[in-house]
């Protein structure tokens, strides 16, 4: 990574690891999602960064609009099971934008060796076993339009993976060992009822709506950024996909202008049926 990031989500106080010296500019975003208020403070502390600085501001949004997604959802008279501990949907495909895949493939090399070398070979024993098994033909032909929620793709990828039986490479004894890094689509992904119907296709399922899917947001970011179409990619892929991209992530774009980027395309989500869906590579 490089000498200290280069977009900072700043609390009231700010970081309080952080040399506020190495900040050149403060950015409040105010944005607005289902007619509430969402305010992050972003601090710059370089005037150029790469995608994957983009993530932990990413995060700090997707936190605030699930927060109030959830309390809405109580207050309605609605019961979300899902809270750390809860394993019961790691085991569903998880799609990465191109920023967060370069992110956490960083975040995994500053492990401590011990863990950093767990992650890895259970990361590449889980994309051998992804590898080995054939995709649906649907999704491997190039599609000639952005897939969309009416397509059946997304759907037959989704249960192609989840028939393979395989758990999230990070899961330890039933935990998220990444809890406070995991993938944008698991901080979005909640469902409304009995954490039974999780893991039974017959049951029926609720899944809370989240306006602003921020991995989506993500992804368009990159796409508008790097000039190419809308990429994802999937979890236990990441550290042989950040191998074979490591110089795309070297790239740098003025800081002020992906933050204020980001910002107007979480309002555009807010206020559209924002629902492109992306295909793994």
């Amino acid at each position: 990574m490089t000498d200290g990031p280069a977009i900072l989500v700043l609390d009231e106080d700010g970081p309080a690891d952080y040399d506020h010296t190495h900040i050149e500019q403060i950015i409040g975003l105010n944005l607005c999602v289902q007619g509430e208020h969402v305010t992050v403070r972003v601090g710059l502390a370089h005037r150029r960064a790469r995608l994957a600085d983009i993530v932990p501001l990413a995060r700090a949004v997707c936190e605030k609009i699930t927060d109030r997604v959830l309390r809405q959802c109580r207050t309605q008279g609605g019961s979300v099971p899902c809270r750390p501990g809860c394993a019961a949907c790691c085991h569903y495909l998880v799609p990465l934008s191109v920023p967060e895949a370069f992110r956490l493939a960083e975040e995994v090399l500053e492990m401590p060796e011990s863990r950093r070398r767990l992650a890895q070979r259970s990361m590449l024993l889980t994309a051998k076993h992804v590898l080995e098994r054939k995709m649906p033909q649907d999704f491997v032909d190039e599609p000639a339009e952005p897939l969309r929620d009416s397509d059946d793709s997304p759907q037959a990828i989704s249960n192609w993976y989840r028939d393979l039986s395989l758990g999230c490479p990070f899961l330890d004894n039933g935990m998220c060992g990444i809890y406070a890094l995991r993938p944008l689509a698991c901080r979005e992904h909640f469902v409304n009822g009995c954490r039974s119907a999780c893991g039974d296709r017959c049951a029926a399922e609720e899944v809370v709506k989240v306006p602003v899917r921020t991995t989506e947001v993500l992804g368009q970011l990159a796409a508008e950024l790097e000039g190419t179409t809308v990429e994802a990619v999937m979890l236990p892929l990441v550290t042989v996909w950040y191998e074979n991209n490591i110089e795309r992530n070297k790239q740098t774009r003025p800081s002020e202008m992906m933050v204020k980027r980001f910002g107007e395309l979480v309002e555009n989500a807010a206020h559209e049926d924002y629902s492109v869906l992306t295909r793994p590579v």
